[in-house]
């Protein structure tokens, strides 16, 4: 068994079966590593049908016509993963295009709506965009939701006492998961710690109070508990990773009244021992910001995406999960007037209730807040008042969520799947806050959703968005989710992490004056798909 090889997978939240890492070898890592999406699981058969596939490329000829190209390989196979799907797909619309135009206007696949395509981005590709195959049948799945720690959300006034006991359970929940780490078994208290004679070796669990740079480059961390407050030295790589009031682990040398880390840990997610799925062929789309009532919003693709649900293509599609911003909102930003279509925020949601009638009536909704959406800006958000959403609150199939919550999707005949519904709103501050994720996050906006998971909470710094003190911290991640989903950036992320499916969800609002005096281009129409029998991924435009 090549260990490396299946260690360096793991890692990267993909588990090996036992008879696949038999066989397994560097190549098929880098060969795993160049899909656009990482499998949550291989087998041996996934990993033979893979190579396979592989092997082969399309050669264009000189008169146009394609083939492929055989490399020289000993394996075979039927292929099972995403990335094997889309390279056929991307054969056939290569064919297509070499077809003359009378022939591809025969097919039934020629889309009489590509009219709705003319707000684009340069991240868009027609080629790539769904087609309407059928005539809006398809057969019902049988599903189930479940709200896990279904809380109710205080609208009290908050004061000092009410700090002090969130900040309490914060810190007692994240320091029973970084107890869990090895490194920290061993930890002690601060008070403790003052008693450890200089060149010890020590380890402290605490929440970051403060930090400031030295002149070689280091960071000195003040650390406290509820026992007082230490310092450590820690390298210029970890401080600048390092971010007020989060909870972590320093693992070092004592020097006197001081710790020399030689490591911080933070509590991340453990390495997943299998990958939890359904015994049904059910799966689960996700759509974010929808901005309705902007007049930005793409109002056509939105409707190509409900009419597809129809479809018998759309089949399988049991769920609709959309993590806030389903409305533009009134007064969220000055001049926001300017560029509003609707001006009234209930009429907003009137339009939004008109396109969940657009929903077939066996696909099971779930809609979170965000803070464009017409409740408190300070997290934890309530969900949105039934008032509000009053026709659709009638519907059977329509549930209506905090933000954050987690929520179990499909617990029929399995333990079904967890998925952690966060908008996203302190995203922006936790990427100004590191200077990696300032560089590329809102491109990949799935390395700040990983950064978070990493750091096992959802607002790390306070500050970083509004907070309301509930009784207790509803923003740490205290159970791992099988799915991460978010929204806010306007980009696209369908990643995988230790086991968890990472997806940013794209949005359907086309880039507005905002973004184009930033210069963030947005990444709209997309919508993820996971399905739960096999936790592979697909991501279809509209």
């Amino acid at each position: 068994m090549n260990e490396e090889a299946v260690k360096k997978l793991t890692e990267q939240g993909c588990m090996v079966g036992k008879d696949a890492a038999e066989i397994i070898t560097k190549e098929d890592v880098e060969m795993i590593g160049d899909l656009e999406a990482t499998p949550m699981y291989v087998s041996d058969q996934m990993l033979v049908s893979l190579r396979k596939k592989m092997s082969q490329k399309v050669v264009v000829g000189s008169d146009g016509s394609t083939m492929k190209e055989e490399v020289s390989s000993e394996v075979e196979g039927e292929a099972s993963v995403d990335r094997v799907q889309e390279q056929e797909q991307g054969e056939q619309a290569l064919e297509n295009k070499q077809q003359k135009p009378e022939e591809r206007e025969d097919s039934s696949q020629v889309d009489p709506n590509s009219d709705v395509f003319e707000e684009k981005s340069p991240n868009f590709s027609t080629e790539k965009t769904v087609v309407l195959r059928d005539d809006g049948s398809r057969d019902e799945v049988d599903t189930k939701v479940e709200l896990m720690n279904d809380y109710g959300v205080s609208r009290d006034e908050k004061d000092v006492p009410e700090f002090l006991q969130y900040y309490n359970d914060r810190y007692d929940k994240m320091k029973k998961l970084l107890m869990r780490r090895s490194e920290l078994r061993s930890a002690t208290s601060v008070k403790r710690l003052e008693r450890r004679s200089e060149g010890d070796q020590a380890a402290v669990i605490g929440m970051v109070k403060d930090k400031y740079s030295t002149s070689s480059g280091k960071y000195i961390v003040s650390i406290e508990d509820k026992t007082g407050t230490f310092k450590a030295l820690v390298n210029e790589r970890e401080g600048d990773k390092i971010i007020p009031d989060e909870m972590l682990g320093i693992s070092g040398n004592m020097g006197g009244d001081i710790i020399y880390a030689d490591s911080v840990i933070r509590p991340d997610l453990p390495i997943p021992d299998g990958v939890k799925t359904t015994k049904d062929e059910v799966k689960a789309a996700y759509i974010s910001d929808l901005h309705i009532g902007s007049e930005d919003t793409l109002h056509d693709r939105l409707d190509r995406f409900a009419d597809w649900l129809g479809t018998k293509d759309a089949s399988d599609v049991g769920y609709l999960v959309m993590p806030g911003d389903v409305v533009e909102g009134v007064g969220v930003y000055p001049g926001q007037e300017d560029e509003l279509d609707v001006n009234d925020i209930y009429k907003q949601y009137e339009m939004f209730e008109k396109w969940i009638q657009k929903v077939p009536e066996d696909i099971q909704i779930i809609i979170g807040p965000g803070n464009h959406d017409i409740v408190r800006l300070a997290e934890p958000q309530p969900k949105l008042d039934e008032d509000v959403l009053e026709k659709a609150t009638e519907y059977s199939n329509v549930h209506l969520v905090n933000n954050p919550q987690m929520v179990r999707l499909h617990g029929i005949r399995s333990k079904g799947i967890k998925n952690l519904m966060y908008h996203g709103h302190s995203f922006d501050e936790q990427i100004d806050a590191i200077k990696e994720l300032r560089e590329n996050a809102y491109e990949e906006p799935y390395r700040v959703m990983v950064d978070l998971l990493k750091r096992r909470h959802l607002a790390p710094t306070y500050g970083s968005n509004l907070l309301s003190p509930e009784s207790e911290d509803h923003l740490v991640i205290e159970e791992k989710p099988d799915v991460f989903v978010s929204g806010h950036l306007h980009s696209h992320s369908n990643y995988s992490y230790k086991g968890v499916n990472v997806i940013n969800s794209s949005t359907f609002q086309a880039q507005t004056d905002f973004q184009k005096r930033v210069g963030h281009e947005p990444d709209p129409g997309k919508v993820t798909l996971v399905n739960f029998k096999n936790r592979n991924t697909e991501v279809k435009q509209f």
